[in-house]
């Protein structure tokens, strides 16, 4: 599901959130609510952060409060209404009232206490999601904003895991899912749906070339043509190496039409074009629907992490707000462009806003927001809006300015001393869960 990035004894032990898990903060995913996109969640490896004014400000929710932790990082769903869905280890969550993610009810048959590997949102507001439980393996689905997900499919077995699930944005009734079973050999898995996910059928695997360490993920489909779908396959030697393929016949056959000795983030455009990118290997477009060899490298693009495009054309990145040895620092942990050629930064991690108002009682509030924040802004070098040198570190306590130059911090915003040391010791490039 993910490359994981592997640290320096350093990062053990260090305080506060951000490095707790074993991780350097950095992004993973995007996502823009649909019919409102000016909102926006974006996963982070210290939790998630949201943005109500189209990326202008944005606050922060810890792992905690959404209910995951460690190395994994959860698939979101943001519907029109404004629920944020996520999966995590104690099943399909959903956050509702800005504060508190609730587990989400199945059917009475399927409590909400099991695993869910990945969750979408189609063009017509339905929802899916994924079981990839030892007691289940369906396909749920919902059409009234996940209060109820009365119907379900069962495409596989049980213990299957699915690693992608997306619906064709031209036509709401066609699905696609990808994943594998684990018998004597990894077996791959590639399906459709063209009912809505009534029932699902199984779709040839065998132009795929994949190792025993591979995934196999939907990358993306037109925005125009649901028979027009992408393909990725991670570690397709086995070791670093991805791949991007392209069917045109709805999943019938494929073609390998991009591959790079390292992980590839992959958007469809609106206007048909394709973009891969990279951390360290650069960027690359294809303006012909990805025929073979079509695709050029994109000057100047920064160092990509994942990859995501709104209603306005505008694609989004996860990029290298700190950098490391081996990928060069963007400045900024988000950043956006219309062209491919200009690039503007979104969000700075040293500029990050205060933490979600909640109520007292919440996890949000009582463990987010005054026990871990100050140690996050410690770590991350933005400002906190309290007195961090002593007491609890709650909203009552004193603003105090960031950190003078040559205090704690290198350059113009530059990372944390601790932190920067913990990255040039222990960082090696990564893989997360990418929204396509």
């Amino acid at each position: 599901m993910w490359r994981l990035l592997v640290l320096g004894s350093l990062f053990v032990g260090l305080t506060g959130q951000a490095l707790a898990n074993g991780r350097a903060p950095g992004s993973s995913t995007i996502n823009f609510r649909k019919g409102m996109e000016s909102h926006i969640a974006a996963g982070m490896t210290f939790g998630v952060v949201l943005s109500d004014d189209g990326g202008t400000t944005w606050t922060w929710m810890c792992e905690d409060a959404v209910g995951y932790g460690g190395m994994y990082d959860p698939d979101y769903a943001f519907t029109s209404t404004g629920s944020l869905f996520a999966t995590t280890f104690d099943g399909l969550k959903v956050n509702r009232d800005g504060c508190v993610y609730e587990p989400s009810v199945l059917s009475p048959a399927a409590p909400a206490i099991k695993f869910f590997s990945t969750v979408t949102v189609g063009p017509d507001g339905t929802i899916y999601a994924a079981a990839a439980d030892p007691t289940d393996g369906k396909i749920y689905k919902s059409t009234d904003n996940g209060v109820t997900f009365p119907t379900s499919a069962t495409p596989g077995m049980i213990n299957d895991w699915w690693q992608s699930l997306e619906v064709a944005p031209s036509n709401p009734s066609i699905v696609y899912i990808a994943g594998y079973r684990l018998q004597q050999s990894k077996v791959f898995l590639l399906l459709r749906s063209d009912n809505a996910g009534q029932s699902y059928t199984p779709l040839p695997v065998d132009d795929f070339a994949v190792m025993p360490n591979s995934t196999l993920e939907i990358a993306g489909i037109s925005k125009t043509d649901p028979n027009l779908v992408y393909a990725r396959i991670t570690l397709e030697d086995n070791a670093i190496s991805d791949a991007i393929y392209r069917s045109t016949d709805g999943g019938q056959n494929w073609t390998r039409i991009f591959g790079k000795q390292g992980n590839i983030s992959f958007v469809v455009r609106a206007n048909g074009d394709l973009v891969a990118g990279t951390q360290a290997l650069g960027t690359f477009k294809a303006t012909d629907n990805g025929t073979l060899g079509a695709f050029t490298e994109v000057a100047g693009a920064p160092h990509i992490n994942c990859l995501a495009e709104n209603a306005a054309g505008e694609v989004w990145a996860c990029t290298q707000n700190y950098g490391s040895p081996q990928v060069p620092t963007d400045n900024f942990g988000i950043m956006k462009t219309t062209d491919l050629a200009a690039w503007t930064g979104v969000l700075k991690f040293q500029d990050l806003g205060d933490p979600e108002g909640c109520p007292a009682g919440t996890v949000q509030k009582d463990k987010c927001d005054v026990q871990l924040y100050c140690g996050l802004c410690a770590q991350l070098g933005c400002t906190p809006d309290r007195n961090c040198a002593g007491g609890d570190g709650g909203t009552d306590a004193t603003v105090v300015p960031k950190n003078p130059k040559g205090c704690c911090q290198t350059g113009s915003d530059g990372v944390p001393g601790l932190l920067a040391l913990g990255v040039a010791i222990g960082m090696v490039v990564f893989r997360r869960r990418r929204r396509s």
